[in-house]
This record gives structure tokens, sequence and C-alpha cells, in this order.
């Protein structure tokens, strides 16, 4: 008999938070009711976001790129492989590019990789030591630790890296914000839940919007 392969939560965007990155102004112009009607039909990619007067051209741009990602499941991953805890360079970031920080599983690596090349997004990719696990198990087992974040930042000399001490968190670990602020002394700032909408909140934090 076969065997159904289980498939791993990757968190793609719902409408409602892809509309977070929209105007809010349910204007109607787009030919949608509403903004979130738009992400909707924006993530089944039967709209475009030029659609949408109000937003300018690199949010446009951003968003299609969003969009075309593939947020298809992958296999489950019992064997919890892990990525080494190396800072991966994105699209050539420089000092002012954005730290990201996430879990060392290394499916989550990768598709965090993907989604910041496909974009054009520049930025630095921290994987930090979970023993393997992906960022909700990581939270959930207590394996998302500050001193794993802080070992991570010294080993690849993020401090002297940077122009400001700052980081992002994934959304999925707010609850450790405090701890990994009090540890690093970096301003540490929440991405959302979903790793395919990084691209657009950091354009959102670059642009003063958050």
């Amino acid at each position: 008999m076969a065997v159904e392969q289980e498939m791993a939560a990757i968190y793609p965007p719902s409408p409602e938070d892809l509309a977070e990155y929209l105007p809010a102004s349910d204007c109607g112009k787009c030919g949608y009711a509403s903004c979130e009607a738009l992400a909707a039909a924006l993530l089944r990619l039967e709209a475009h976001a030029d659609q949408c007067p109000e937003l300018d051209p690199e949010w446009q741009t951003l968003i299609a790129a969003t969009v075309a990602l593939d947020t298809s499941p992958i296999p489950y991953n019992i064997m919890m492989e892990q990525h080494p805890c190396a800072v991966l360079e994105i699209n050539e970031p420089d000092e002012q590019s954005p730290l990201l920080v996430t879990a060392n599983f290394q499916d989550t690596v990768a598709i965090m990789a993907r989604i910041l090349r496909e974009t054009g997004t520049k930025a630095f990719l921290l994987p930090t030591f979970t023993h393997g696990y992906s960022v909700d198990n990581a939270v959930h087992e207590k394996m998302f630790k500050a001193v794993e974040v802080l070992k991570a930042i010294r080993e690849n000399h993020l401090e002297q890296r940077l122009a400001r001490p700052l980081l992002f968190i994934p959304g999925l670990a707010d609850k450790e914000k405090n701890s990994i602020r009090q540890l690093t002394r970096f301003e540490v700032l929440v991405g959302p839940v979903s790793g395919f909408l990084v691209p657009l909140h950091l354009l959102a934090w670059r642009q003063g919007l958050l």
C-alpha cells in the first residue's frame, strides 16, 4: 500500500497578510471591491500589481515578484538536516542592508535564500543553531535561543560589518524579541510570519512605513 508523503507547512501568504502591504483605501480603482480582494486575486495570479494606481513602481515590481514565488509545500524532512551557521550574503548586501536571523534547518535556509534572491532583496541571512529545527518547531521546543543568535553574530563578525546594530527575527519567534535584544544589544524587529512577505516587509521598513 502506498504511503502518503507528509508535507511540511511553509506558511504561504494569505490575502489578509498581503493586503497589509497595499494602500488599504479600498478605492475600487483596481477593479476589485477591496484591497484584500485584490490581494486574493494577486495570489491566484488573476490580477497584476500595476492595477493599483496608488502603488508606485517599486511596490508594483516587488509585489509582482512576491506573488510569483513558488509556495508549493515541501516534503517533510524528518532528518532535520542542518545548515552551517555561516552568514549568507544575498544579492551583494552592503553595511546598510538588513540582517535576517533564521533557524539552521537546511530547508528553511534554502527557502529564505530563494525568496530573497528571486525578489532582488539585498540582505544578510544568518542561520542560528536550532538543532536543525525549523523556526516554528524551534520556538515550540525552546531551541530558538538568544545565546545562539549572539554566538552566530560574533562568529560571523557582523557587529563590525553592519552600519547599525539591528536585526530582524521571524514573526513566529516574536516572543524571543526581548531576550535577544537584551543579550545581543541589537535593536530587534519582528518580521512577518510568512517568509514570503519578508521582502515587502523590508521595503516598508526602509520607507519608514513600519
